[in-house]
């Protein structure tokens, strides 16, 4: 699934970027038609984006573009008049952050204008992309006075104790994992590749990490080569691997802004008996000082690597 790491910079968005753009259920992405920008209401229905992508994990909002279908390319409506406003961008770096309470001190908008032959975009229009990143004040309020979140494609209040939650996130170390399966070739043995990353403000003094990990890729029963790993069954009967990473003995604390991996052997093997079918994805439960578990979840087609 794509994320917001697959994105370019804003200065390298054109028409055709713009349209080879994903369609989905996205939590990071949304799509509105030019005439949503106009909407006297626009200003109560942004500060809801606003804060949702404020107070998680950052998103992206381009006007000018129909509501997706899902499997059809994205159609660009003709775009928004530039003279919608004086100076445009100004504008909206002015207005935005102060949709919600306390404003946000970070955002990014550009305008796309029209390729010079055959664009989709009518002349004098453009389209506008809005990027509101993760906050380091949240959590904010919306103008309707509630705190909001992004779930797939809708936005929905937030609970009174996840807000407290989100308050004191900076006291906890923000954490990411990556972990990619390199399934050989080229003389390259079959191997599992995992990092930890903390993204947040606040050091990870101590931490362990709980993988559940496919019994089976692409039909093929695999086994982690690692003496540590148990075989385990989900609650609706699906078989994993279980694989806990430990943090060794008088390692140093994973700082801000920094990571720590390790690669563990892959290899095919047969089950007898055989088990259960595998999961399809890869779990991640990670444990940080006293912050609650970070739970993760990673597609099988976005580990893959040959």
């Amino acid at each position: 699934m794509p994320t917001t790491e697959h994105l370019r910079d804003f200065s390298l968005w054109d028409e055709d970027y713009v349209a080879a753009l994903p369609v989905g259920e996205f939590d990071w992405l949304e799509y509105k038609a030019s005439d949503k920008f106009a909407d006297p209401r626009w200003p109560d229905d942004m500060s809801k984006y606003v804060s949702a992508w404020a107070n998680y994990d950052g998103g992206y909002i381009i006007f000018g573009v129909n509501d997706p279908i899902p499997g059809v390319p994205l159609v660009i409506d003709g775009g928004i008049p530039q003279t919608f406003k004086p100076n445009l961008l100004n504008w909206l770096d002015d207005l935005i952050p102060q949709l919600v309470e306390p404003p946000i001190q970070k955002l990014a908008s550009w305008l796309i204008h029209p390729r010079p032959e055959k664009s989709s975009i009518k002349k004098g229009h453009v389209l506008v992309a809005i990027h509101i990143p993760e906050s380091e004040i949240a959590p904010h309020q919306a103008r309707d006075r509630k705190y909001y979140q992004r779930v797939g494609r809708r936005l929905e209040p937030l609970k009174h104790r996840t807000i407290f939650d989100i308050a004191g996130r900076h006291r906890f170390p923000k954490l990411r994992t990556t972990i990619l399966i390199h399934t050989g070739g080229g003389g390259r043995e079959p191997s599992v590749f995992w990092k930890l990353e903390n993204l947040g403000l606040a050091l990870a003094l101590h931490w362990m990490a709980i993988v559940k990990f496919p019994t089976s890729i692409n039909g093929q029963s695999v086994r982690l080569a690692d003496e540590k790993v148990t075989v385990g069954k989900t609650e609706d009967g699906k078989s994993f691997l279980e694989l806990r990473i430990y943090q060794k003995i008088a390692s140093p604390p994973l700082f801000p802004d920094s990571d720590i991996s390790r690669s563990f052997g892959l290899a095919a093997c047969k089950y007898d008996p055989p088990l259960e079918p595998s999961i399809t994805d890869i779990r991640v439960k990670t444990f940080a000082d006293e912050m609650a578990p970070f739970e993760e979840t990673i597609e099988l087609s976005t580990a893959l690597r040959r």
